[in-house]
């Protein structure tokens, strides 16, 4: 038996596809410090208040911004049920860009587009490029990228 469902291997997607990813997640200070900590990003904008309170008009809104890879992680997260249950490998991430702010609080969501797919050098798994696309709740689109996984064929895992 295996935890990993029927519907996200190689031969599952159709490219013009577009996938809802159906869970949310709302990005907290916490994830934002945490993150920001660890990857030791010193961009103050992402970590000291005290700064922005002194100089508002100079950042974004006015207040802390979620670093962006805080976002684009969490996106890629969203998007991994549906697009990577069945992964060999993150290939690739190219053309990618953050079209609007985060802020602590701010709830994202994701969709995923399947680009094209491919054979690779492998007979067990096939290449699929995803345009993975990260938004608010009301539309806003916050991040964009496209990201090109290795994910296993059904004739070589599903066997009777």
């Amino acid at each position: 038996m295996s935890i990993t469902g029927d519907g996200s291997y190689f031969e599952d997607f159709t490219v013009g596809d577009t996938l809802i990813h159906q869970r949310g997640r709302t990005i907290t200070e916490a994830d934002n410090h945490i993150f920001t900590s660890l990857v030791m990003n010193t961009a103050e904008l992402h970590f000291n208040q005290d700064l922005i309170d002194k100089n508002p008009d100079a950042y974004v809104g006015g207040k802390l911004l979620v670093y962006g890879g805080v976002v684009l992680a969490f996106t890629v997260g969203l998007a991994s049920e549906d697009t990577s249950e069945n992964a060999i490998a993150e290939v690739e991430m190219d053309n990618g860009k953050h079209t609007n702010p985060v802020f602590h609080g701010d709830t994202i969501y994701a969709e995923s587009t399947v680009l094209e797919k491919r054979d690779s050098d492998r007979a067990d798994a096939g290449l699929v490029k995803f345009k993975l696309v990260g938004k608010k709740p009301d539309g806003t689109v916050v991040v964009e990228i496209e990201r090109t996984v290795l994910i296993k064929r059904k004739a070589h895992y599903l066997r009777p």
